[in-house]
């Protein structure tokens, strides 16, 4: 009896670990879920670093001759370009998911909504009226740090070449104006995957 029992009893948790365990399908639509919302919180954080590096310091990157005096001149670009700055950004940016919480869904496209819970730039954050899942199963912290390891690494090229773009412009440079209202433009708000359609395509194969 207590063998018949035990055999039960083994074969229900497996049962129960099968049926919350996820398939690739569900983990594939979940990624893909989550590609505007870690598109924003991406573009968000590069800009914000951005934003605190004079555009104007300079990068030694080795020899470029010899002066006349017979002293060696020294090859000079801004450090915000810099691959050093560059990939210091892409390689930290995902480890600042856990200041990030789900909350809710976007009322219009219906993708997941994440927001940090301290702001970068030290604007008051607001999180009334809104559905706070910081336990939620689906939108852990762990998961919102894959998402945005997986997006960094797609679409990386991408977001370099932007950037380079905007914090090399008059506005940047001069003005001192944050990239982040036309980066998000360009490398999210534009984009398939933040419109209402891209959702209801996901779901059309569930």
């Amino acid at each position: 009896f207590n063998l018949k029992m035990l055999w039960i009893v083994f074969l229900c948790t497996v049962a129960a670990c099968y049926a919350n365990f996820p398939t690739f399908k569900q983990e594939f639509i979940y990624e893909d879920e989550m590609k505007c919302a870690t598109c924003r919180l991406v573009v968000d954080e590069i800009s914000f670093r951005f934003e605190n590096v004079n555009p104007k310091s300079k990068l030694e990157t080795g020899m470029a001759g010899i002066k006349p005096d017979g002293t060696y001149k020294q090859t000079k670009i801004p450090y915000l370009l810099s691959d050093t700055h560059i990939t210091e950004i892409l390689d930290q940016i995902c480890d600042n998911s856990w200041h990030y919480v789900h909350m809710g869904d976007d009322p219009i496209t219906k993708l997941p909504h994440i927001q940090r819970l301290n702001s970068l730039r030290g604007d008051p954050v607001n999180l009334e009226g809104n559905k706070l899942n910081i336990q939620d199963k689906e939108l852990t912290p762990d998961k919102i740090k894959r998402a945005c390891f997986s997006f960094v690494e797609k679409y990386e090229d991408e977001m370099v070449e932007e950037f380079v773009k905007l914090v090399q412009s008059k506005s940047f440079v001069e003005k001192r104006k944050s990239p982040l209202k036309k980066a998000l433009k360009r490398l999210c708000n534009d984009k398939d995957f933040c419109s209402p359609e891209f959702y209801k395509t996901l779901h059309k194969e569930l």
